[in-house]
């Protein structure tokens, strides 16, 4: 038992050895450098100057320019980009020159384009890339990361497909894309301050503002004639005497016409009080005679 268990475990050192020294070094294990001098445009604000914010609603198609220049002297012959999104911006679209993997709420596209790209020339994608969900979230809605390579140095690696799986979740590859091929076609953007392979386009929801009623000049509601406990108004003024006997308050003093009719009436008293008092007197002046 103890020369088996010896054997063994001679055996497992062994392959661990040889298993170590098949292994590649650090200094082997990162790629050589891309050959091809790329530099990542996209559009400027001009008010910024900084890369432009693309406005876009909920299940809209962002229409951010992903080119690419060569900063070089000799052309690049074939092109690759890398395209990666967050959160609620998707790669809805499958075209058939892309591979797409997704992890977590990151998605990525590898798309190969064959023919030449001349030396200081800038092209760009044409067709539908990044499209915002119909249930974004404005925080949710952010930026596009674009890498551009050149197609040799992609082949080097293994091609366009393992590259892809690389940015799919573990368990998962990357798949295919069945609709109609993106192309690259000629376009004038500006470079960068600092040219680099990798860049990113920007996305901004927009939402509808928050409307408030508008206030009107006249009641929603036309007044009513009739008080809301249904009873008929009366044709007694406020100010008439008893008018104000249930209010607790008192009625109004008497004005305006009624006023007029009170005056009228106690002159016409006061005329016939006067004549009567004539009336008598002469009549006892004569009884006196």
């Amino acid at each position: 038992m103890t020369v088996r268990f010896a054997a063994r475990l001679a055996l497992g050192a062994s392959v661990l050895a040889a298993g170590v020294t098949a292994l590649p070094s650090a200094g082997h294990a990162a790629p050589a450098p891309d050959s091809a001098t790329l530099a990542a445009v996209t559009e400027l604000d001009p008010a910024t100057g900084l890369n432009k914010k693309y406005p876009v609603k909920p299940g809209e198609v962002v229409p951010a320019a992903l080119g690419v220049t060569n900063l070089g002297d000799a052309p690049v012959a074939g092109l690759v980009v890398q395209i990666r999104v967050l959160d609620d911006l998707d790669l809805a679209v499958k075209h058939d020159n892309c591979w797409y993997a997704a992890d977590s709420n990151l998605e990525a596209a590898w798309c190969e384009f064959d023919g030449e790209l001349a030396a200081k020339q800038t092209l760009a994608i044409v067709g539908d890339v990044v499209t915002v969900k119909a249930d974004a979230r404005p925080d949710k809605v952010t930026s596009i990361v674009f890498h551009w390579y050149g197609k040799q140095w992609v082949d080097a690696q293994g091609g366009v497909r393992q590259l892809a799986d690389g940015d799919a979740s573990q368990g998962t590859k990357a798949v295919r894309g069945t609709e109609a091929a993106l192309t690259l076609a000629e376009r004038e953007l500006p470079l960068p301050e600092t040219p680099r392979p990798i860049n990113f386009a920007y996305a901004q929801l927009v939402t509808p503002p928050t409307t408030q009623p508008t206030p009107t000049a006249t009641p929603t509601t036309a007044p009513t004639a009739i008080p809301t406990g249904g009873a008929e108004p009366t044709a007694t003024p406020t100010g008439a005497p008893g008018a104000g006997a249930s209010g607790g308050g008192g009625g109004l003093p008497v004005t305006g016409a009624n006023i007029g009719v009170l005056a009228g009436v106690g002159g016409a008293l006061l005329l016939l009080g006067g004549g009567g008092y004539l009336i008598a007197r002469r009549r006892r002046t004569r009884f006196v005679a």
